[in-house]
Protein backbone atom coordinates (compact mmCIF):
# COMPACT_ATOMS: atom_id res chain seq x y z
CA UNK A 1 0.00 0.00 0.00
CA UNK A 2 1.64 3.12 1.55
CA UNK A 3 5.52 3.76 2.01
CA UNK A 4 6.39 1.24 4.21
CA UNK A 5 7.52 3.12 7.57
CA UNK A 6 6.57 0.33 9.89
CA UNK A 7 9.33 -2.41 9.43
CA UNK A 8 11.81 -2.95 11.71
CA UNK A 9 16.05 -3.36 11.22
CA UNK A 10 17.69 -6.25 12.36
CA UNK A 11 19.01 -4.56 15.68
CA UNK A 12 15.84 -2.69 16.24
CA UNK A 13 14.01 -3.03 19.98
CA UNK A 14 10.66 -4.06 19.58
CA UNK A 15 7.61 -3.06 22.55
CA UNK A 16 5.70 -5.81 24.04
CA UNK A 17 2.09 -5.52 22.20
CA UNK A 18 -1.09 -7.52 21.18
CA UNK A 19 -3.57 -8.09 18.03
CA UNK A 20 -6.73 -6.20 19.44
CA UNK A 21 -10.22 -7.25 18.00
CA UNK A 22 -12.33 -4.10 17.70
CA UNK A 23 -15.33 -4.86 18.97
CA UNK A 24 -18.54 -4.81 16.99
CA UNK A 25 -19.62 -1.21 16.72
CA UNK A 26 -19.70 1.95 14.57
CA UNK A 27 -15.97 3.77 14.49
CA UNK A 28 -15.19 6.98 13.13
CA UNK A 29 -12.25 6.48 10.16
CA UNK A 30 -9.47 8.35 8.28
CA UNK A 31 -8.54 7.19 4.86
CA UNK A 32 -4.49 6.60 5.37
CA UNK A 33 -3.65 5.39 1.85
CA UNK A 34 -5.11 3.58 -1.21
CA UNK A 35 -3.84 1.20 -3.79
CA UNK A 36 -5.27 0.17 -7.06
CA UNK A 37 -5.45 -3.74 -6.90
CA UNK A 38 -7.12 -6.35 -9.23
CA UNK A 39 -9.87 -9.24 -7.72
CA UNK A 40 -9.34 -12.89 -8.92
CA UNK A 41 -12.21 -15.30 -7.82
CA UNK A 42 -11.13 -18.60 -6.20
CA UNK A 43 -13.46 -19.94 -7.05
CA UNK A 44 -15.15 -20.57 -10.58
CA UNK A 45 -18.45 -20.66 -9.37
CA UNK A 46 -18.27 -17.21 -7.61
CA UNK A 47 -20.66 -14.72 -7.85
CA UNK A 48 -17.99 -11.73 -8.46
CA UNK A 49 -15.85 -12.41 -11.26
CA UNK A 50 -12.34 -10.81 -11.74
CA UNK A 51 -12.29 -7.59 -11.72
CA UNK A 52 -10.98 -4.44 -10.74
CA UNK A 53 -10.74 -3.10 -6.41
CA UNK A 54 -9.39 -0.51 -4.59
CA UNK A 55 -8.02 -1.09 -1.02
CA UNK A 56 -8.70 1.73 1.23
CA UNK A 57 -6.75 1.76 4.56
CA UNK A 58 -8.83 2.84 7.51
CA UNK A 59 -7.23 3.91 10.33
CA UNK A 60 -9.36 3.73 13.19
CA UNK A 61 -8.42 5.09 17.04
CA UNK A 62 -10.29 3.92 19.96
CA UNK A 63 -10.05 2.82 23.48
CA UNK A 64 -9.51 -0.76 24.57
CA UNK A 65 -11.64 -1.87 28.02
CA UNK A 66 -8.25 -1.57 29.72
CA UNK A 67 -8.60 2.43 28.63
CA UNK A 68 -5.47 2.24 26.40
CA UNK A 69 -5.65 4.66 23.41
CA UNK A 70 -5.03 1.97 20.12
CA UNK A 71 -4.95 2.65 16.59
CA UNK A 72 -6.40 -0.34 14.26
CA UNK A 73 -5.73 0.03 10.54
CA UNK A 74 -8.10 -2.20 8.38
CA UNK A 75 -8.40 -2.61 4.71
CA UNK A 76 -11.76 -2.10 2.79
CA UNK A 77 -11.83 -4.38 0.03
CA UNK A 78 -13.95 -2.48 -2.72
CA UNK A 79 -14.53 -4.56 -5.65
CA UNK A 80 -15.54 -3.02 -9.00
CA UNK A 81 -18.62 -4.71 -9.20
CA UNK A 82 -21.91 -3.67 -10.81
CA UNK A 83 -23.81 -5.65 -8.03
CA UNK A 84 -21.49 -3.95 -5.47
CA UNK A 85 -21.93 -0.32 -7.05
CA UNK A 86 -23.94 0.26 -4.21
CA UNK A 87 -20.95 -0.49 -1.77
CA UNK A 88 -18.62 2.50 -3.62
CA UNK A 89 -20.94 4.91 -3.99
CA UNK A 90 -21.80 4.32 -0.23
CA UNK A 91 -18.63 4.75 0.18
CA UNK A 92 -18.02 8.08 -1.33
CA UNK A 93 -20.75 9.27 0.71
CA UNK A 94 -19.49 8.55 4.06
CA UNK A 95 -16.34 10.78 3.27
CA UNK A 96 -18.07 13.40 1.76
CA UNK A 97 -17.48 13.23 -1.81
CA UNK A 98 -20.91 12.42 -3.04
CA UNK A 99 -24.25 12.66 -1.97
CA UNK A 100 -27.67 11.20 -2.44
CA UNK A 101 -29.50 12.69 -5.83
CA UNK A 102 -25.49 13.31 -7.51
CA UNK A 103 -26.53 10.69 -10.03
CA UNK A 104 -23.73 8.63 -12.53
CA UNK A 105 -20.35 10.44 -12.00
CA UNK A 106 -16.85 9.45 -12.10
CA UNK A 107 -15.51 8.75 -8.47
CA UNK A 108 -12.16 10.86 -7.25
CA UNK A 109 -9.92 8.45 -6.07
CA UNK A 110 -7.36 10.39 -6.34
CA UNK A 111 -9.20 12.93 -3.49
CA UNK A 112 -9.96 9.79 -0.51
CA UNK A 113 -6.69 9.71 1.26
CA UNK A 114 -7.37 11.79 4.74
CA UNK A 115 -10.61 12.19 4.41
CA UNK A 116 -13.04 10.73 7.14
CA UNK A 117 -16.19 9.16 7.64
CA UNK A 118 -17.96 6.50 9.95
CA UNK A 119 -18.33 2.87 8.99
CA UNK A 120 -19.72 -0.32 10.98
CA UNK A 121 -17.25 -2.71 12.12
CA UNK A 122 -18.16 -6.63 12.52
CA UNK A 123 -16.02 -9.85 12.45
CA UNK A 124 -15.77 -12.61 11.17
CA UNK A 125 -13.76 -16.16 11.52
CA UNK A 126 -11.70 -17.87 8.77
CA UNK A 127 -12.25 -21.56 8.07
CA UNK A 128 -8.99 -22.08 10.85
CA UNK A 129 -10.78 -20.38 13.47
CA UNK A 130 -9.24 -17.07 13.63
CA UNK A 131 -10.94 -13.71 14.20
CA UNK A 132 -11.00 -10.63 12.34
CA UNK A 133 -12.31 -7.20 11.50
CA UNK A 134 -14.54 -6.93 8.60
CA UNK A 135 -15.89 -3.55 7.54
CA UNK A 136 -19.46 -4.10 6.94
CA UNK A 137 -20.84 -0.47 5.81
CA UNK A 138 -19.58 3.06 5.22
CA UNK A 139 -22.70 5.60 6.31
CA UNK A 140 -23.33 8.68 4.56
CA UNK A 141 -22.23 11.85 5.96
CA UNK A 142 -25.53 13.44 6.10
CA UNK A 143 -27.47 10.27 7.72
CA UNK A 144 -24.20 8.64 10.38
CA UNK A 145 -25.03 7.89 13.46
CA UNK A 146 -22.85 10.22 16.17
CA UNK A 147 -20.21 8.12 17.65
CA UNK A 148 -19.45 9.08 20.72
CA UNK A 149 -16.77 7.06 21.31
CA UNK A 150 -15.61 4.98 18.94
CA UNK A 151 -17.40 1.63 18.97
CA UNK A 152 -20.56 3.27 20.45
CA UNK A 153 -23.32 5.30 18.88
CA UNK A 154 -26.09 7.14 19.64
CA UNK A 155 -29.40 7.61 17.44
CA UNK A 156 -28.60 10.92 16.45
CA UNK A 157 -28.23 11.68 12.43
CA UNK A 158 -25.60 13.76 12.55
CA UNK A 159 -21.45 13.61 13.39
CA UNK A 160 -18.72 15.74 13.57
CA UNK A 161 -14.76 14.67 13.23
Amino acid sequence: MAENTQAFGWDDEVNESEFEILPDGDYKFTVTAFERAYFEPKNPDSKIGACQQANIEFAINWINEAGIERTNKLVYKLKLWRSLEFMIYQFFESIGLRKKGDGSTKMPWGEIVGKTGVCVIGHHTDSKGNDYNDITKCYPAESAPTVTKNGSASAAPKFSL
